[in-house]
C-alpha cells in the first residue's frame, strides 16, 4: 500500500510540473556596478528595503525597462533595471524566420498538426527556437511555448535579448483607428455573423475605380484569410474580424489610405492585417510601398540605415525578441504622408513579437532623393546647396560618443549637415550612431584608428591607421566609403599626404578651433563658433562633451537664421573651382575659389 501511495504521489508531482524543460520562464538578475538598493516602490525616492552588492543574484519578476520587481529570499521590492544583468533561465538554440509571409502561422501546443493552437501570428515573423523536436521546432512567441513544423522555418542569425517587458502602448491596433482622421472617402460598412464567426468591416469609397478596386481586394484578402484559418482550425470557437481605416489628403494630387484588420480567436493573440495604399488622384492609380521608391529591389543603403535609425528607439527597453537586419521586404508596407513615408512593421518583423505591430516614419528630409513621387512635399526636401550663399562646415573629432545623438538631433531639426571625424576604435561600440549619421546625410570622416600622430609612424602604420578605420565604418554601415581624413593634431607631411592621395582621401584641417576640448565651456564654445563663422569656414569641435552639444544646440539655429548653409566638408569642397584633390590639405574654402556653376 505504501508503494502504491508513493507511486500516486510521484504521478501527482509529475502532473504538476511543466510538460517540457523551459515551459516556465524564469529570470535571474545579477547586480552590477557596485551596491544596488531594493526599494519598496519603483521610485528613486521610495523607502530602501535592503541593499545588495555587485554579484548578488535576484529573481526578476517584472521589468518595465526602468524598474524591475525582484525577489531575494523573503524580500520583494524594486531595483533599477540598468544596474541588473538579466538572464533568462530556459533553453535557446537560435532564431527562425517563418515562411509564407502574410499568411497565418499557427503554433501548436504539441508536435502534432491536430494539436490545439497555442499562438497565432503572421508568416514573416521571427520566433525564438527552444529545441529540436524531430519534424518540429519547439518555439517561443512572447511568453507562449509551442511547436512549428521545421519546413515552415528558416534559421536566421540574431542577437538573443532576454527580458520581460512587452510595452504595447504605441502598437498599432484597430481600436486606435476608430478616432483616426478620415479626410477623404465616404465610409461604408459590411457586417455579418455566420455561426460563431462575426465580421464588421468599415472602409472608404474613394469614388475612383482603381483605388476602390485596390481597397476591396485588400478587404477580400483579409476576410478570406481569416475565414480559411477559422474553418481549418477553430470551428465552434468564438472568432471575429474587424476592419477600420484612416485616410489622408497628403497633397494636391496624393491621398493615402490605411486599412487595419484584426482577426481575433477567443483566448488567443489577435492577428493584425495591415494594408497601406497611396493614391494618385490626378492619374487615378493606386500604388504599393515599393512603387514609392526609385529602386525598390536594390535600394540605396541609406534607406536601410534610415529604417534602422527609426526602429532603434523602439528597442530602448529590455524585451524578449529578435532584431534582424532590415531587407527590402519592409518597402511593401509603406505609404505617403504629409511628413514623409510611414512604414508599417508586422509584429515579429524586425521587432520582437511582444512589441506588436508598429508604424515608423521616415521623414522626407532623410529619403526625398530616393522617392519616385512628383510632389512639392518631396521636392521641397531634396537637399540643394546654393554656392552663392554662405556655407559653413561643422566638424566633430574623436567620437562618436553618447553626446553625438544630441548634435544629430539639432542638425535634423534645422536641416543642417556636418562631418563626424571618427576614431575607428569607437565605431563598433557606437555603430547605431554612425548608421544614424549616414542615414541622415552626414559625412563620416577618418580620425585614424586610435588618434596616433601620423607623422611619427612608419608608412605601413599610417596605412593601417587609415584602412582599419575605413574598413570598420564600411562594415557597420554596409558599404559607406570614407573620403576625408582629419589627421590628429592636424599633423601631416609629404609622406602622409602621398599615402592619402593613394587611398583617395582628402585632408581636412580647420580654420576655426573652438578649443572645446580645453575649455569644456558651452558658452565659450558657442562664442567661438559664432565669431568664427564666415563663408567657406571649416570649424573644429569634438562630439565628446556635453558642453559642446549644448553649444551646438544654441549655435545651429542662430547660424541658420543668419543664412548660413551647414554643409559637410565634401559638400563644401565640391564647389572648389579646381575640385577637391586627394592628398591635399584644406583648412577652408576661399570664397574666391568657389565655382557657383557647379
Amino acid at each position: 500500500m505504501k508503494r502504491f501511495i508513493s507511486l500516486l504521489l510521484i504521478l501527482f508531482l509529475l502532473s504538476a510540473m511543466p510538460l517540457a524543460l523551459g515551459e516556465e520562464i524564469t529570470y535571474t538578475g545579477t547586480v552590477t556596478g557596485g551596491t544596488l538598493n531594493m526599494r519598496a516602490e519603483p521610485s528613486a525616492s521610495a523607502k530602501v528595503v535592503i541593499s545588495y552588492k555587485s554579484g548578488t543574484e535576484v529573481e526578476v519578476l517584472e521589468n518595465d525597462g526602468t524598474w524591475c520587481k525582484v525577489k531575494k529570499g523573503n524580500k520583494t521590492g524594486y531595483m533599477m533595471a540598468q544596474y541588473l544583468k538579466i538572464e533568462a533561465n530556459y533553453p535557446h538554440i537560435g532564431w527562425g524566420k517563418t515562411k509564407m509571409r502574410d499568411s497565418i502561422l499557427n503554433i501548436r501546443k504539441s508536435a502534432d498538426e491536430e494539436s490545439p493552437v497555442a499562438y497565432k501570428c503572421l508568416g514573416g515573423a521571427v520566433l525564438e527556437l527552444i529545441a529540436d523536436a524531430g519534424d518540429y521546432y519547439k518555439v517561443r512567441a512572447e511568453n507562449i511555448f509551442g511547436y512549428v513544423k521545421k519546413d515552415l522555418i528558416t534559421p536566421v542569425e540574431g542577437e538573443f535579448m532576454p527580458g520581460l517587458s512587452f510595452d504595447r502602448k504605441d502598437a498599432l491596433s484597430v481600436s486606435s483607428l476608430q478616432s483616426a482622421p478620415r479626410e477623404v472617402g465616404s465610409p461604408l460598412n459590411r457586417s455579418k455573423t455566420e455561426g460563431d464567426f462575426t465580421y464588421s468591416i468599415t472602409y472608404p469609397d474613394m469614388d475612383m475605380p482603381m483605388a476602390d478596386d485596390g481597397i476591396l481586394y485588400a478587404i477580400q484578402w483579409m476576410l478570406k484569410t481569416a475565414e480559411t484559418d477559422y474553418e481549418a482550425n477553430h470551428v465552434g470557437e468564438k472568432a471575429s474580424l474587424t476592419v477600420e481605416y484612416q485616410s489622408l489628403q497628403v497633397d494636391e494630387h496624393h491621398q493615402s489610405v490605411l486599412l487595419l484588420g484584426e482577426y481575433q480567436v477567443a483566448g488567443l493573440s489577435p492577428i493584425l492585417f495591415i494594408r497601406p495604399l497611396t493614391i494618385n488622384t490626378q492619374e487615378q492609380w493606386t500604388c504599393d510601398g515599393a512603387d514609392l521608391f526609385e529602386n525598390p529591389v536594390n535600394p540605396d543603403a541609406r534607406l536601410l540605415f534610415a529604417l534602422e535609425s527609426a526602429v532603434a528607439p523602439l528597442m530602448g527597453t529590455p524585451t524578449d525578441g529578435y532584431t534582424g537586419k532590415p531587407d527590402t521586404g519592409w518597402i511593401d508596407k509603406a505609404m505617403l504622408t504629409r511628413n514623409g513615408i510611414t512604414v508599417f512593421l508586422h509584429a515579429g518583423y524586425y521587432l520582437p513579437l511582444g512589441l506588436g505591430a508598429r508604424a515608423v516614419e521616415l521623414k522626407y528630409s532623410q529619403i526625398a532623393e530616393y522617392l519616385n513621387i512628383e510632389s512639392q512635399l518631396v521636392s521641397a526636401h531634396i537637399r540643394t546647396i546654393d554656392p552663392t550663399k554662405p556655407m559653413i562646415a561643422l566638424t566633430f573629432d574623436d567620437g562618436p560618443s553618447e553626446q553625438t545623438d544630441r548634435i544629430l538631433n539639432v542638425l535634423a531639426q534645422y536641416g543642417g549637415k556636418a562631418t563626424f571625424c571618427v576614431q575607428g576604435i569607437n565605431v563598433e561600440k557606437y555603430a547605431d550612431i554612425v548608421k544614424r549619421a549616414v542615414a541622415e546625410g552626414h559625412e563620416i570622416a577618418s580620425h585614424t584608428w586610435n588618434h596616433k600622430k601620423l607623422t611619427d609612424l612608419s608608412d605601413a602604420n599610417v596605412r593601417s591607421q587609415l584602412t582599419r578605420t575605413s574598413d570598420i565604418v564600411r562594415e557597420v554601415t554596409g558599404g559607406y566609403e570614407i573620403r576625408v581624413l582629419r589627421p590628429p593634431y592636424g599633423s601631416t607631411n609629404k609622406r602622409v599626404r602621398n599615402i592619402c592621395a593613394d587611398l583617395n582621401l582628402v585632408i581636412a584641417h580647420w580654420q576655426v578651433d573652438t578649443l572645446d576640448w580645453e575649455t569644456r565651456s558651452s558658452s565659450k564654445t558657442y562664442r567661438a563658433i559664432i565669431k568664427g563663422a564666415k563663408n567657406g569656414t571649416i570649424i573644429l569641435c569634438h562630439d565628446l562633451y556635453s558642453s559642446t552639444a549644448s553649444a551646438i544646440e544654441k549655435a545651429v539655429p542662430e547660424l541658420v537664421a543668419k543664412g548660413y548653409q551647414l554643409v559637410t566638408v565634401s559638400e563644401l569642397l565640391s564647389f572648389h573651382k579646381d575640385g577637391a584633390q586627394p592628398g591635399t590639405v584644406y583648412a577652408y574654402l576661399d570664397p574666391e575659389n568657389i565655382d557657383a556653376s557647379k
